[in-house]
């Protein structure tokens, strides 16, 4: 099978979660006898290009500036320029030009945060099928979140996402990466249309390197118990939350937490708002060394997380972790979810469980063998082959309605 995936970036360019994980499906559809091509935005020229096996094409953005250069503009040029997006008549050519050069089998579009979802009705006149992965909220939130300093989308956001809920329609199929990111989207009207055997829950797949079936985690056993933090540090990852958490530690339990990550807005205020507490900022970690020097894993979004690549990271390293109940990220969780799951936002019921944990030691900890039922879930070749079937459903659809 051809297979176009379309995103806003491709590695070796990334700016999050999504292209790594567009990057890790294409080159294992390569490896399971696919033709594959990668077509994503560029701030230069339209280039072509091979990345391991995978036919890499970069088209210029063509909108008023490059996604990196947000912060160097004013609202109103962010705004215009959001607005503007689902018009992209330039994006479009570029995009209809890669169509002719390498005449998929299906177009398979992933986040289209910069990307001008007129895309899709593009592919559709030409008689190509088109499926959708959603891994954020993009088409209903202009930031992206749905989290707007704890408040919920108003009306900019329904505004200027309406252009957006009409191209929907051109599409055969949607899969989603968690089944919160697809009930947002049908709660919005969107897919609604699409049978549900052509909507589908496909988790991402998220390989940590280092580790495997022959893993074994570092003895532990000298070292004082450590809960970590990894990810971007900011206010809606519930980085606050977990401060004032282990501000209310008792005093007859002793830990100390380790924070890796940067932030957008400087780490000054958090760290100042760790003073006397028993918490360390590492900056940028790697990720299985600093897996290897923890116990246990926070995750305290406040936000609804898509998914949660980074449970699936720390349960690789055998490292388990304690979790928000937020987004997608209940249906990662392995063992006993009332153990370690909290309401998000909530420092009482978060420090509490760090106190049960700490008071039960090492002991109480599940062993890695807990996590296999997830790992097992987000295999890459789970993921492959369902992606298959996904295809399969959407072309079979559209050979039975006389498309191309």
């Amino acid at each position: 099978m051809r297979i176009l995936h379309v995103s806003m970036l491709y590695p070796p360019h990334v700016m999050g979660g999504a292209e790594r994980s567009v990057a890790l499906l294409a080159e294992a559809q390569v490896a399971a006898g696919h033709e594959v091509i990668a077509a994503c935005t560029t701030p230069g020229p339209f280039v072509e290009e091979e990345r391991n096996g995978v036919r890499v094409f970069r088209m210029p953005h063509e909108t008023r500036f490059w996604a990196e250069e947000w912060p160097k503009h004013n609202a109103f040029e962010r705004l215009w320029r959001k607005a503007m997006m689902p018009f992209n008549k330039g994006l479009r050519r570029h995009f209809e030009r890669v169509l002719d050069l390498v005449r998929p089998d299906i177009v398979h579009t992933h986040s289209m945060v910069d990307v001008s979802t007129s895309l899709w009705p593009a592919a559709a006149a030409k008689g190509y099928t088109v499926v959708h992965t959603l891994r954020d909220y993009d088409l209903l939130c202009v930031d992206g979140s749905m989290y707007h300093g704890g408040k919920g989308c108003g009306i900019k956001c329904q505004v200027l996402s309406a252009p957006k809920k009409q191209h929907h329609r051109h599409l055969s199929a949607v899969a989603a990466i968690s089944h919160e990111a697809m009930h947002q989207h049908l709660e919005q009207k969107l897919f609604s249309t699409i049978p549900e055997q052509r909507r589908q829950i496909i988790w991402n797949s998220a390989h940590l390197a280092g580790t495997g079936p022959n893993y074994r985690r570092p003895d532990r056993s000298r070292e004082p118990f450590t809960f970590g933090y990894l990810g971007r540090v900011t206010d809606d990852k519930g980085i606050g939350v977990l401060i004032e958490a282990v501000r209310r530690l008792p005093a007859d339990v002793s830990c100390r937490v380790i924070v890796a990550g940067t932030s957008p807005v400087g780490l000054e205020r958090f760290v100042a708002a760790c003073a006397g507490l028993p918490i360390h900022f590492a900056g940028h970690s790697e990720p299985l060394p600093f897996f290897e020097g923890i116990d246990v894993l926070v995750v305290p979004s406040i936000w609804a997380e898509p998914f949660g690549r980074i449970i699936i990271e720390a349960y690789s390293a055998g490292v388990p972790v304690l979790a928000s109940r937020a987004g997608g990220i209940p249906s990662l969780i392995a063992g006993d979810k009332d153990r370690w799951l909290i309401p998000p936002g909530d420092v009482h019921a978060l420090s509490d469980r760090m106190t049960a944990i700490l008071r039960a030691g090492r002991d109480g900890l599940p062993p890695p063998s807990n996590f296999d039922v997830i790992l097992e879930q987000t295999r890459l070749d789970t993921m492959v082959l369902r992606y298959a079937a996904f295809y399969d459903a959407a072309l079979g659809h559209d050979q039975t309605q006389g498309a191309r």
